[in-house]
């Protein structure tokens, strides 16, 4: 059995190869399958709750699998937490996700939406934490958390830093707040693991990823990463996360971090 449970995200390939990567998942010992919902409800994702509860059912039916985590959560979407009005329309898109999520049983939402949280000149986090405040208070209601990632300064300059991510959680203080630990932030960014050993309790998420969501290059942080998530007991997933690419890329990704986190 793997020190933690294995997932990979939807995105790394196309829905013409879904069964093909789902027998690859099973064959290496993975038992998740993150979506991003426009991946498999193209229109109006959140709409499709019926659909949603299915297409969880046949995945676990089927193949075994659960849902662990929904990325992507705002796709398509525009507006910025840091403006209130705006702000407004993203949070009842947010509680619909929720309701999505709860329907698929599926206890994270990756928050990255690095667009929609770019800071303008001069603004103070006020706007954004008073966001994050009512959507933990939601996330909670509905039974899930909301995993808030750090993004590179190349995606937005806002939460760019891991400890941020983490401050802002801890700061909070809300059981619909954790964190995403995404593993490409953390080697962007210079980051070191072992600095965010004690911090590990707020993770309900982790993304293996490389910078620009390039196909997983084998690296020592991956071993450590695994050695620290045992040490905890952390009973989340580790999820791969690239853009898509070949199945023979995916086939020698499956067995790599099948491997390392064996």
């Amino acid at each position: 059995m793997p020190v933690c449970k294995l997932a990979i995200s939807n995105i790394a390939w196309h829905k013409q190869d879904d069964e093909a990567v789902y027998a690859a998942m099973q064959q290496n010992g993975f038992t998740g399958l993150e979506i991003a919902p426009t991946r498999v409800f193209p229109a109006q994702p959140y709409e499709n709750l019926t659909a949603a509860a299915l297409f969880g059912g046949y995945l676990k039916n089927r193949w075994g699998f659960a849902v662990p985590s929904l990325q992507s959560i705002w796709y398509g979407q525009t507006g910025s937490i840091f403006d209130r009005a705006q702000s407004e329309a993203l949070l009842d898109y947010t509680a619909a996700a929720f309701q999505f999520a709860h329907n698929l049983n599926c206890p994270s939402l990756v928050f990255g939406c690095p667009k929609n949280r770019m800071r303008p000149l001069g603004a103070d986090e006020t706007a954004a934490e008073a966001f994050f405040r009512q959507a933990g208070s939601l996330a909670a209601r509905y039974g899930v958390r909301l995993a808030i990632e750090a993004n590179a300064p190349v995606y937005t300059n806002y939460l760019n830093g891991t400890a941020e991510a983490f401050d802002l959680v801890k700061r909070l203080d809300s059981p619909g707040l954790a964190v995403n630990l995404d593993l490409s932030t953390v080697l962007a960014q210079g980051e070191h693991l072992q600095s965010f050993v004690d911090d590990l309790r707020y993770v309900s998420h982790v993304h293996i990823s490389e910078p620009g969501l390039a196909p997983i290059q084998p690296r020592p942080e991956h071993k450590e990463l695994a050695l620290m998530l045992g040490a905890v007991g952390y009973q989340g997933y580790v999820s791969v996360e690239m853009a898509a690419t070949d199945l023979e890329t995916i086939r020698r990704t499956l067995a790599y971090i099948a491997e390392v986190f064996a």
